[in-house]
């Protein structure tokens, strides 16, 4: 009897686990949704992208530690402000971080920047993971796409899509930059003079 009940139990516990998940993705879905239909523009103001990603770095850095890996940061001396949706930037850094922690093993350094480059401020999330390879560098954008090897961690494929919308929306574009080992994602927003 005691059995029957556990594995009742065990049942719910899972198809509310699975209810959870669904609810998850649809709702990452709307979201993405509303991203792209240019809703979200309201929310838009001048913030600093440096103080942001310090931010996230700090909320980060003990996860990484106590998980096995190595996070760094690099930032520009100077504001790095930008014009957009602080949360969805938030959004985004989170994204990518949390990518790399769940993609690559234990020991694996991750490393975020933000630099400034002219009129523009990039933000770059890299790992010495095993990286993706090259013909796999522009689906890994798309929505509901997974890499054969990642299919076997959780995750419903949505990571990468919402960062794009989140990009295109703020005029920019996520680019996996070639190198030799890991991976590297690039964003280049336009930097906003606030003198």
């Amino acid at each position: 009897q005691l059995t029957n009940t556990q594995e009742i139990k065990a049942g719910i516990d899972l198809a509310l686990s699975e209810l959870q998940s669904i609810a998850n993705t649809f709702d990452a879905l709307l979201r993405i949704a509303q991203i792209e239909a240019r809703n979200r523009t309201t929310n838009f103001i001048y913030f600093d992208l440096k103080a942001l990603a310090l931010e996230l770095y700090e909320a980060y850095e003990a996860v990484a530690i106590e998980s096995g890996y190595s996070l760094s940061i690099i930032v520009e001396e100077a504001d790095c402000f930008i014009l957009g949706d602080p949360a969805l930037i938030r959004q985004l850094l989170a994204n990518l971080l949390t990518n790399s922690l769940r993609h690559t093993p234990a020991g694996t350094t991750i490393s975020l920047e933000v630099q400034r480059e002219a009129d523009t401020i990039r933000l770059t999330v890299s790992d010495d993971g095993p990286g993706i390879p090259e013909e796999e560098h522009e689906k890994v954008f798309e929505r509901f796409y997974r890499l054969e090897k990642s299919r076997t961690t959780s995750g419903s494929g949505l990571g990468l899509s919402m960062v794009k919308a989140i990009a295109e929306l703020h005029g920019a574009r996520p680019q996996i930059v070639h190198c030799p080992h890991g991976l590297k994602v690039g964003i280049t927003f336009t930097s906003v003079d606030t003198d």
